[in-house]
């Protein structure tokens, strides 16, 4: 991907006095990125052109924060549960969506979605499990300025690592618990070698092994078509991974998955055991045509995780599930096992609302 060609004239700036150029994204001109209502859906054409974001903009933006790096500024918006009202957050549990973007366009799914309900998604999951939780817009999507056809290359990783840190220093966040959804599971496992502050770590279906998954496929480039010498792959990273005491990594993987192969998955697992990390990947059935959205689960895994339930009762509840099973009772019985009260879980009827469609 050479970005140099294309270059937009529209200059962006998140702290006074650093101004740059940015990036124009491979398929199009970027624009100023929306300020999405409640209401309002997102944009595929948007994900598609990419964004930019005014300092103004952001900082009048809620719930989002600027980042700024040698190679990139971006404003990052996320959606929060009411936990973060609080001002003051101890631990926190932050999801990150699958790829919007495929070769064939943006998701017709992704343009349902809206602030409020990615909201109501993050409240859903704090009801059911009680720990706070928010879901992060990666770059370019979900409201979040920035390019999502630079997916999977080091500036994705930098961008949401950097705002991990703004959300920790705004909040006063100790620990962290990431769980993300194919695209986002493999920038879980990415971070994890950029933070000392993840207690838990969940992969669900993820692409963890960036440049296997192609290759085996019969691919000469990744999937997004940037070069396997651009892509800043997961399973690379091992070696730099020390993670906080008491870490543990979760992958919840279907073995019929046919978008992010499970042999994909497991070599990344195998390679992470190898490295001396502490892994459990758990036999799931994944939704869709597909078999590849697990997220359902991964959310429920990567709280009992932050509860500080015993990993093999983690891995013998959730093993064999179907992503679309009601997680009430689970919910109920693992806050019981760990003292708490389970008048909070989740109802039956709130399933659908907390489903997460991306891939």
């Amino acid at each position: 991907m050479n970005e140099r060609k294309r270059i937009s004239g529209v200059r962006v700036s998140c702290f006074g006095g650093l101004i740059a150029l940015s990036a124009a994204l491979m398929t199009g001109c970027a624009s100023t990125v929306k300020n999405y209502a409640l209401d309002d859906h997102f944009s595929g054409t948007e994900a598609m052109n990419g964004s930019v974001a005014t300092p103004d903009q952001c900082a009048n933006t809620p719930d989002a924060v600027c980042v700024v790096g040698a190679s990139f500024q971006e404003c990052i918006r996320y959606y929060a549960s009411n936990a973060f009202e609080r001002g003051h957050v101890d631990r926190a549990i932050v999801f990150m969506e699958g790829d919007v973007l495929s070769t064939s366009g943006a998701s017709s799914s992704y343009s349902k979605w809206t602030p409020r309900r990615r909201m109501t998604t993050a409240q859903l999951q704090q009801s059911s499990g009680g720990t706070a939780y928010l879901i992060l817009a990666r770059p370019g999507v979900d409201g979040s300025s920035g390019n999502q056809n630079r997916r999977r290359t080091q500036y994705e990783t930098l961008v949401m690592n950097a705002a991990l840190d703004k959300i920790k220093a705004k909040y006063g966040i100790r620990e962290y618990g990431l769980v993300g959804q194919s695209g986002g599971g493999g920038l879980v496992a990415a971070l994890i070698a950029e933070r000392r502050d993840v207690l838990c770590a969940v992969s669900s279906s993820g692409v963890t092994s960036v440049v296997y998954r192609a290759r085996e496929a019969g691919r000469s480039t990744d999937y997004t078509g940037v070069s396997f010498t651009h892509v800043w792959d997961p399973i690379d990273q091992l070696p730099r991974v020390h993670p906080m005491p008491g870490f543990r990594m979760f992958v919840t993987s279907d073995e019929t998955d046919t978008d992010v192969s499970f042999s994909s998955q497991d070599h990344y697992v195998q390679a992470a055991k190898k490295a001396g990390l502490p892994i459990f990947q758990i036999m799931v059935h994944g939704t869709g045509s597909d078999h590849h959205q697990t997220s359902r689960i991964g959310s429920r895994v990567v709280e009992d995780c932050m509860l500080g339930l015993p990993t093999e009762q983690i891995v013998r509840v959730y093993t064999g599930m179907n992503n679309n099973d009601p997680m009430t009772d689970p919910a109920s019985k693992e806050r019981s096992f760990a003292g708490l009260p389970v008048d909070a879980a989740v109802r039956p009827t709130d399933k659908a609302a907390g489903a997460a469609p991306n891939q």
